[in-house]
């Protein structure tokens, strides 16, 4: 799938977290300059970040959540205690890897 035709839900939900980040931003007083710099990222990141485009990378995003003080609101996102699949499978052995069965040759 194509970085142009992302779900719309995709797209509200990354817009949707660049205007939470921008809003902390604004609370404490930041500019986008001085956030780009304490999160250790390039201030065109930030932008991309505070406008919701898919491509900027999760550890940018991190960083930024870091320099505002909010690392631990990540956990709550990665949380995966709601997904009922999950849960289903904690109370079996969850292997460490999946991996692709081997082929047998005749």
């Amino acid at each position: 799938m194509s970085l142009k035709t992302l779900p719309f839900i995709v797209e509200d939900s990354l817009a949707a977290l660049g205007e939470r980040i921008s809003l902390a931003r604004r609370a404490r007083r930041l500019t986008r300059p001085d956030l780009a710099a304490r999160a250790g990222i390039g201030l065109s990141t930030l932008v991309a970040i505070e406008t919701g485009a898919p491509t900027v990378q999760i550890g940018s995003v991190l960083m930024v959540l870091w320099g505002l003080g909010l690392e631990g609101t990540f956990d709550t996102l990665s949380n995966l205690g709601s997904d009922k699949e999950l849960s289903a499978l904690m109370a079996d052995a969850v292997p460490l890897r999946v991996r692709t069965p081997k082929r047998r040759t005749p």
